[in-house]
């Protein structure tokens, strides 16, 4: 028992120890932690190598040396000398730059290459209107024609030089097509009338009988007649006037041949037959005096006799050639 209580105490008193140990002293609290603070590791830089583009600019250059050449031939010297004078400036300073410098120059070369273009439009648009005005045609499209006209006039100007090539090429393009206009609405129209008189030609070749006594003349005529037609509806009217008047000079040239030899042949026979009835009135005279008999008489025709040939057509109806008096429109005006 004694043992016991011992024990007891002993627990007791160990108990009392701990919670004075906890109580009196408290534990340290840990320092906080600085964060650390890392320096920028400073990269070399690394130059790329400039892209050459000499390449490039040397064919840029050979494409505006195309442009330029048909600018030329187009006319341009005598068309707008002031213009091919300036874009010939920025060209020399162009090639000169590409000698020393590989950077890229396109930006400035394709808008060069557009002036010469726009020069060779501007070339063509003069000519077209000076054409135009030969010929008198302005008033088949009056409206096209002035609009052609105020472009070329504000090309002309020298503040125009100052606009983007891409600009200026646009205008002239304009202006040529405007001019265009006028001379198709003018071919146009005077294709009509002249396959009008072609095919009337024609029907005067055909009285003759052309297609027998004259084939190959015939053919030839009625062929640029048929490609006439052609231009005309594949949207070519001055080559179909120029096929139209060589086939109406040829029918009418076919109609006035024939019709004069004809004419020629006609006064022969008439000729002769009053040859035949002077002869006849001899004859009756001279048998009033000496009847000579129901015998012939040298140097005397027979009343019946045939003194030509007779004409044979009997050909005609498979050689002649029919052709439309009408024609169709170009079809893309057509689907309009």
């Amino acid at each position: 028992m004694k043992k016991v209580r011992i024990l007891a105490l002993t627990a007791l008193a160990v108990s009392a120890l701990s919670f004075i140990a906890c109580g009196s002293t408290p534990e340290p609290e840990a320092a906080p932690v600085e964060p650390v603070v890392e320096e920028p590791v400073e990269t070399p830089a690394v130059e790329e190598p400039s892209e050459d583009y000499s390449d490039a600019n040397k064919a840029l250059l050979a494409k505006v040396e195309e442009s330029r050449k048909a600018a030329v031939a187009a006319g341009v010297e005598d068309a707008d000398p002031n213009g091919l004078a300036a874009a010939d400036a920025i060209l020399e300073a162009q090639k000169a730059l590409a000698d020393s410098d590989s950077g890229d120059m396109s930006a400035v070369l394709n808008d060069l290459n557009d002036r010469y273009l726009a020069l060779e439009a501007y070339a063509k648009a003069k000519a077209k209107k000076d054409k135009i005005d030969s010929l008198d045609y302005s008033g088949y499209n009056k409206s096209s024609y002035d609009a052609g006209v105020k472009i070329l006039e504000d090309l002309a100007r020298p503040e125009s030089n100052l606009v983007p090539g891409a600009a200026r090429l646009k205008q002239a393009q304009s202006a040529e097509e405007s001019f265009d206009a006028v001379l198709n609405s003018a071919f146009k129209a005077l294709a009509k009338e002249e396959r009008t008189a072609a095919y009337e030609a024609k029907k005067l070749a055909d009285s003759v009988k052309a297609s027998v006594s004259r084939k190959a003349d015939y053919d030839a005529a009625v062929k640029n007649f048929k490609d006439g037609d052609s231009n005309y509806v594949t949207g070519n009217p001055e080559g179909a006037l120029a096929n139209y008047t060589k086939a109406k000079e040829s029918f009418n040239g076919l109609y006035n041949d024939i019709a004069d030899k004809r004419a020629k042949a006609q006064a022969a026979i008439e000729a002769a037959k009053a040859r035949v009835q002077e002869s006849e009135n001899v004859a009756i005279e001279a048998d009033a005096q000496a009847p000579l008999g129901d015998g012939e008489v040298e140097g005397i025709e027979d009343e019946n006799a045939r003194l030509l040939e007779e004409d044979d057509f009997t050909a005609a109806e498979n050689s002649t050639v029919e052709v439309s008096s009408d024609i169709a429109e170009p079809v893309e005006e057509a689907n309009e």
